[in-house]
C-alpha cells in the first residue's frame, strides 16, 4: 500500500499549461506536475473530469505520487504508450525503481491502428512498471492497445490491478505474431523483456488482479490473454499471484495463462469463449536448459464456457519438471472446443487434488490425470463427455473415488490406462458408450471397489483389457452394486482372458466380498 502521500502537494495538470481538448499535445505539461510531485517529496496530480490530454510519447511517474483521472481521458497522439515509473535513461536492479504509486481512474486510450482509425502502430504497452513496489491500478479503463500490453507489472513486487477495464487490442506485426500478447503481463527483468535494465532477472512477485473485465473495444478485438506470462530465466519463477474475481471473454489464446508461477491463487473467475485453454499453469520444458518445477497452484470456484482448442483448465508439467500441490476444487465448465479439449487436465503434476468440480458437454475427457502420481479425483459430476468421464494414465497411487459421471458419446465413464497401485471407489456411473469402468493394457495392482454402476446406454459394467500380454493383472473387484439393469454376469463383469482378476459374484464374508449383478 502506498505508505505515504503528501496531500499539500495537490496540482492540477492545468496549472502547469495542460488543455485537454484531446487535440493540443499536452505531454510537456502533465510531465511538468509529475516533475512537481517527485521535487517535492510525492503527491496527488490531478485531472479534470470530462476533458480528453492527449499525449504524444510517454509520461513518467515517479515514487509516492498518485494520479486522480476519474471521469477524464488520456488519448495517445503519438506512436507509443502512454505511462511508465522510469526514464529511458535510467537503470535500477531489484525492486528498486519508481515506486509507491497509484493511479485512479481515467479512460486510457492507446489509440491502437485498425486500419481506419488511430495513431499507434508501434509494439508499445499503455502503462508499463519496471523494478519498483507498492503500485495500484484501480478503477482505470485501458483501451485500444497496439501488438503489447495493456498493463505490465515488469520486475514488480506488489502490483495491483483492482476494478479496471482491459478492452481492445490490435496486432500491428507485420507478420501477426503478437497474438498472444497479454492485456496485463506479469513479466521478469529480462534482455529483450523490459525496456529498462538492470536485466538482473528480478521477477515480479505478490501481483492481484481483482475484480476487472477483459474484452474487445468498439474499434479493437480481443486480447491474446487476460493475464499472463510469457518470458522466464532459468531458475527464476513468479511467486504470490493472485487473480480473483475477473471476467474475461474471448481472449484469442488463454484466458489465464501462468508460466512459472508459485503459491498462485486463480479463484472466481468468470471466462468465456477463449481461443485456447481458459486457465493454463506451465513451467518451461526442462530441455531447453530450464531448471523448472513449481507448486501450490490452487484453481477455485472459476466459471468457464466454451475453451476452444485445449483443455478448460490444463496444469502441465514435464518429466523432471514436475508441479507439485495442484488444487483444483469446485470450477463449473460447460462446452469444450474442437479435437481433444478436455475439461480438466493434469500432467506431471505430483499429489494433484480435483474435487466438487462440475463439466457438462465436454468435446474430450472429462477430467484427465496423465503422468501424475497420488492423484485424488473426488467428487466431481460430470456429464455428457465426447470421450472418457475420467480418465487416468501414467500414474501410481490414483484414487477415484465418489464421482457422479453420466454419459459418454464413446469410450467409458471410468477409464484406467497404464497405471499401478490404483482404487476406484463409491462412484455412480451411467450411460456409457462402452463399459461403465474399464481397465486398459497395463492397468495394474488396483481395486474397483463399492461403486454403483447402472447400465442405460452402457455395453458392460466394467470391463477390462484383453491384449494379449497387456491385461491387466492384480486387480481387484469387490462389492461394486450392478443390479437392476438385466445384465448377465458376463455382461456386467467381462474380464480379458490373460489377465489376474479377483472378484465375486454371489454373497457371503469371504473376501474379496459380493458384486451384485442382477
Amino acid at each position: 500500500m502506498l505508505e505515504r502521500l503528501n496531500t499539500s502537494n495537490s496540482v492540477n495538470v492545468e496549472t502547469f499549461g495542460a488543455v485537454g481538448d484531446g487535440v493540443t499535445d499536452d505531454t510537456a505539461a502533465i510531465q511538468a506536475a509529475l516533475d512537481f510531485a517527485n521535487d517535492n517529496g510525492g503527491g496527488l496530480v490531478q485531472f479534470t473530469p470530462g476533458k480528453t490530454y492527449a499525449l504524444s510519447t510517454f509520461i513518467t511517474v515517479y515514487d509516492y505520487t498518485t494520479i486522480y483521472a476519474y471521469g477524464a481521458t488520456i488519448k495517445a497522439i503519438g506512436n507509443s504508450g502512454l505511462l511508465r515509473n522510469f526514464r529511458s535513461d535510467e537503470v535500477f536492479s531489484a525492486y528498486l525503481g519508481h515506486s509507491h504509486i497509484q493511479i485512479l481512474g481515467g479512460v486510457w486510450d492507446g489509440n491502437a491502428f485498425n486500419g481506419t482509425t488511430g495513431s499507434v502502430t508501434a509494439t508499445t504497452n499503455i502503462m508499463n512498471f519496471i523494478h519498483c513496489s507498492d503500485i495500484t491500478v484501480r478503477d482505470a479503463t485501458l483501451t485500444n492497445a497496439s501488438s503489447s500490453h495493456a498493463l505490465e507489472f515488469n520486475s514488480t513486487d506488489g502490483g495491483r490491478a483492482l476494478n479496471c477495464r482491459f478492452l481492445g487490442f490490435e496486432d500491428n506485426t507485420a507478420d501477426s505474431s503478437r497474438g498472444f500478447a497479454e492485456a496485463i503481463q506479469i513479466d521478469i527483468a529480462v534482455d529483450g523483456s523490459a525496456s529498462i535494465g538492470s536485466f538482473d532477472n528480478t521477477p515480479s512477485k505478490n501481483i492481484l488482479v481483482d475484480g476487472c473485465y477483459f474484452g474487445s473495444s468498439t474499434r479493437c478485438g480481443s486480447f491474446g490473454r487476460a493475464v499472463g506470462s510469457h518470458t522466464l530465466a532459468s531458475g527464476q519463477y513468479y511467486y504470490g499471484i493472485q487473480v480473483v474475481n475477473n471476467r474475461i471473454e474471448g481472449t484469442l489464446q488463454e484466458g489465464i495463462r501462468g508460466y512459472g508461477w508459485r503459491r498462485a491463487v486463480i479463484a472466481n473467475n468468470v471466462i468465456n469463449a477463449t481461443g485456447k485453454s481458459g486457465i493454463w499453469m506451465g513451467v518451461p520444458n526442462p530441455s531447453g536448459g530450464f531448471t523448472a518445477t513449481s507448486f501450490d497452484i490452487t484453481i477455485s470456484g472459476n466459471t468457464i464456457t466454451a475453451a476452444a482448442t485445449e483443455s478448460a483448465i490444463r496444469v502441465i508439467g514435464y518429466s523432471g519438471a514436475s508441479i507439485n500441490q495442484t488444487t483444483i476444487n469446485g470450477n463449473s465448465i460447460n462446452g469444450g472446443g474442437t479435437g481433444n479439449a478436455n475439461g480438466i487436465h493434469v500432467e506431471y503434476c505430483n499429489s494433484p487434488v480435483v474435487s466438487g468440480n462440475s463439466l457438462a458437454s465436454i468435446n474430450g475427457t472429462g477430467i484427465y490425470n496423465n503422468n501424475s502420481n497420488d492423484g485424488t479425483l473426488t467428487g466431481n459430476t460430470i456429464r455428457s463427455c465426447s470421450t472418457n468421464g475420467i480418465n487416468i494414465s501414467g500414474s501410481t497411487g490414483t484414487v477415484v473415488s465418489s464421482n457422479h459421471i453420466n454419459g459418454t458419446s464413446t469410450n467409458h465413464c471410468i477409464f484406467v490406462g497404464t497405471s499401478n497401485d490404483w482404487l476406484i471407489t463409491g462412484n455412480r456411473v451411467v450411460n456409457a458408450a462402452s463399459a461403465g469402468i474399464r481397465v486398459g493394457d497395463n492397468g495394474d495392482d488396483g481395486a474397483i471397489i463399492g461403486n454403483r454402476i447402472v447400465k442405460g446406454t452402457s455395453v458392460n459394467g466394467i470391463s477390462t483389457s484383453a491384449t494379449d500380454g497387456a491385461e491387466p493383472t492384480g486387480v481387484t473387484v469387490a462389492n461394486n452394486d450392478l443390479t437392476g439393469n438385466g445384465w448377465a454376469a458376463t455382461t456386467a463383469i467381462s474380464v480379458g482372458a490373460g489377465g489376474t482378476l479377483t472378484t465375486a459374484f454371489t454373497g457371503g464374508t469371504a473376501i474379496p466380498g459380493a458384486n451384485l449383478v442382477s
